[in-house]
């Protein structure tokens, strides 16, 4: 027995109705218990930071001759180094409720700004990198990525001219050591990956 083309379009509209109605309830669910997990968080007492890892930034990963006062060289390491008397540290895969759960509401805006401060610095590292390999520095980029990848800073300007630099002195076991250490890091972008692969 066939079903009739206005049958099938009435069965479709209440399927359809159904799942609509199903997902906006499980929406509304999520979302007030969103609000209620970071209602609760603002009640969460101090706790331990022990465990995070702050960066430091120093002049010993820096160049030494940095050029003209105005030169790019100059200019990045003075903004890198505006970064030695603060708090830096990666809790970007933390959101701001698991943030006050974990450590505490009090430590929330402290741990804020030393997560920003990790953000702004980054490109200021992997920028100074690629300038000094491209200025055939590459001892001195060298030295400044690998200080990045200690810190976990998994970005494609430091990776990238980090495997260069190895891919040129055909150091293949530090190019290995290089792409599986980024692979387990877990914060390496697919396609940095695989430039390094491809290196």
């Amino acid at each position: 027995m066939k079903i009739p083309v206005f049958g099938l379009v009435m069965i479709f509209v209440i399927w359809l109705g159904y799942e609509i109605k199903k997902h906006t309830k499980q929406d509304k669910k999520s979302t007030a218990d969103f609000w209620e997990r970071e209602r609760k968080s603002g009640f969460v007492p101090r706790k331990s930071t022990k465990d995070i890892t702050y960066i430091t930034v120093d002049e010993s990963f820096l160049p030494q001759n940095r050029g003209e006062a105005d030169s790019e060289i100059n200019s990045l390491c003075k903004r890198i180094l505006s970064f030695r008397d603060k708090k830096i540290t990666d809790l970007s895969s933390l959101s701001n409720t698991e943030l006050k759960e974990t450590y505490g509401t009090a430590n929330f805006t402290a741990l804020s700004e030393a997560d920003n401060n990790f953000t702004a610095l980054v490109p200021l590292l992997g920028r100074l990198c690629e300038t000094l390999y491209e200025e055939g520095r590459t001892a001195e980029a060298e030295t400044v990525a690998d200080y990045c990848v200690r810190n976990q800073i998994m970005t494609y300007p430091v990776l990238y001219t980090l495997g260069s630099i190895y891919s040129e002195i055909s150091d293949n076991d530090k190019l290995i050591g290089l792409i599986k250490t980024a692979e387990e890091s877990g914060k390496c972008q697919p396609r940095t990956l695989e430039a390094l692969k491809s290196l």
